[in-house]
């Protein structure tokens, strides 16, 4: 099982611990995580970052970003993040297309539980086509670079593709991207994540550990997910992807990070 963890986490527990960032990849690598979730931004910010995680001996399972491909030309930010994964070694990289706005996110919530509605309402808006080429020029653009392109079940009420009619409509109108599974989205439209996961085992190519309980972030195995039967279902498959840790917001990150580090190096098959 290969582990991964947000870098987003490693910087929480910087501020919450006054670790230095070296440290705290080091005590990261003694998990049992052989890599970092890492965001775009957060690379060409601080040049430093990739210096430490080499020297962590650790590697980059994906580099996520936010776009606004429904209103924006974004091709040029789409090839920096490629030429980042590619310098760096990255094997995927995860786009965040963009979001819906005013009413149009009261449609959406509205709608994403009836699939004819739903289809019906993207077919009809030009901002959601929009993302959906631009995804498929992405796509196509990775393809070239050897770079797997995806996108996941994003929780926000305003993602167009926070729930499961909305992940099936992207998966068809972009017929060679990846999906990111997030273990912890589906359930913000009160969706089963085992059906969900059923319908979309075959597109998986990642997976965000994400588990929820009833109010704060918890350890990986703590909450009401059923996270251990999506990675079993996988590993049986002969998935070899990465399984990344993520709880945001979590009280104590470090403390976090080896409980779900020990709970998923526990999953057999």
């Amino acid at each position: 099982m290969k582990l991964s963890v947000f870098y987003d986490h490693v910087i929480e527990a910087y501020d919450q611990t006054g670790k230095d960032i070296p440290e705290i990849l080091k005590f990261v690598k003694d998990q049992g995580i052989i890599a970092l979730e890492m965001r775009l931004n957060h690379i060409q910010e601080n040049p430093k970052i990739t210096e430490w995680v080499k020297e962590a001996s650790l590697g980059i399972s994906c580099i996520y970003e936010f776009y606004e491909m429904g209103t924006l030309e974004e091709t040029e930010k789409v090839s920096l993040h490629l030429q980042t994964a590619k310098e760096l070694g990255a094997p995927n990289i995860m786009i965040v297309p963009g979001f819906l706005h005013g009413k149009e996110v009261d449609t959406l919530k509205s709608s994403m539980t009836d699939e004819d509605k739903l289809f019906s309402f993207f077919d009809s808006r030009t901002e959601v086509k929009r993302m959906a080429d631009a995804m498929n020029s992405a796509v196509k653009m990775g393809s070239d670079m050897s770079i797997t392109v995806l996108f996941e079940d994003f929780d926000d009420f305003s993602s167009p593709m926070s729930g499961i009619n909305g992940v099936a409509w992207f998966l068809e109108h972009v017929p060679e991207i990846g999906f990111t599974f997030d273990c912890g989205n589906f359930i913000m439209h009160n969706e089963d994540v085992l059906l969900a996961f059923s319908r979309f085992e075959k597109r998986v190519r990642h997976v965000h550990c994400k588990d929820r309980g009833e109010g704060p972030a918890v350890p990986v195995g703590d909450g009401k997910i059923p996270i251990k039967e999506v990675v079993t279902s996988l590993l049986s498959s002969g998935y070899d992807g990465y399984f990344a840790i993520e709880h945001f917001d979590a009280v104590d990150q470090m403390v976090y990070i080896e409980r779900s580090a020990r709970f998923l190096r526990t999953i057999t098959v």
